[in-house]
């Protein structure tokens, strides 16, 4: 589990989070919403500790994150940037970097260590391009690179910032897939998404960001019954129905209602 408790974030004289209050649990997926700047990014990176000057509690697992030590908070929590790096290494060699946390005094990979990489690679459908540089794979290539990390890294807690961003539809259904397994897995996974639709499809559990505050959480169907969705994203949420009798949720901008 993963819980912040009056999380504020102060960057100079800007005020960025604001007594914000957050809970994602083991088994869920968390899908974190809201307009461009509204401080999704900066709770995730306070989330991970990537960013050290916020003040509140963090608790991962009943502890406090700032007591954790950076090993084994690495064992704990992984994040995967928004924007990642392109390193001219092998998609294995990236993947390995998921057991550094691991590693004893040799910092070598054991041959547990080698059998969880290879079934990273597996698992993230990459294992194809095990041997190819990161620099030189697509975009969605590189995404599955970095999931076989994550599933290598194999923490009870992982942050996403927008893991689909430029992804075609095949890739990011593949993304949804590994999302899924994770959660079967018992994992608390939490992820920033942009796409509405998708986003109430994979969500146990959303939460609503505006200016730096929470302002709803609750489950998908609570977000539609609001009226959050018109008045931080300005759309109408519509039920659709298909020749088979399959629903749909599609979003229209609120101008395109009336």
């Amino acid at each position: 589990m993963l819980e912040a408790r009056k999380v504020s974030l102060r960057l100079g004289a800007k005020s960025i989070l604001r007594d914000v209050d957050f809970k994602a649990e083991p088994g869920q997926i968390t899908v974190l919403l809201g307009r461009n700047g509204s401080g999704k990014t900066s709770l995730m990176r306070c989330l991970a500790h990537t960013q050290t000057r916020w003040s509140g509690e963090i608790l991962i697992e009943g502890q406090s994150l700032r007591k954790l030590d950076a090993k084994t908070r690495a064992q704990r929590i992984a994040l995967m940037p928004q924007v990642l790096p392109r390193p001219p290494i092998t998609v294995r060699t990236l993947t390995a970097f998921g057991r550094q946390p691991y590693l004893g005094m040799s910092g070598r990979l054991s041959e547990a260590d080698e059998q969880r990489v290879d079934s990273a690679l597996k698992q993230a459908a990459i294992a194809g391009h095990a041997e190819d540089l990161v620099c030189h794979c697509s975009g969605g290539e590189r995404q599955l690179a970095y999931f076989s990390l994550l599933l290598a890294q194999d923490t009870p807690v992982v942050l996403l910032d927008e893991p689909t961003a430029s992804l075609d539809m095949e890739y990011r259904q593949v993304v949804y897939a590994l999302l899924r397994q994770m959660k079967a897995a018992g994992k608390t996974v939490v992820l920033i998404l942009h796409e509405l639709a998708d986003a109430l499809e994979l969500a146990d559990q959303v939460c609503v960001m505006d200016r730096g505050e929470m302002v709803f959480t609750g489950t998908a169907s609570a977000f539609l019954s609001s009226r959050i969705p018109q008045s931080i994203f300005g759309v109408c949420p519509k039920t659709v129905r298909d020749e088979k009798g399959s629903e749909y949720i599609l979003f229209a901008p609120l101008d395109q209602t009336k």
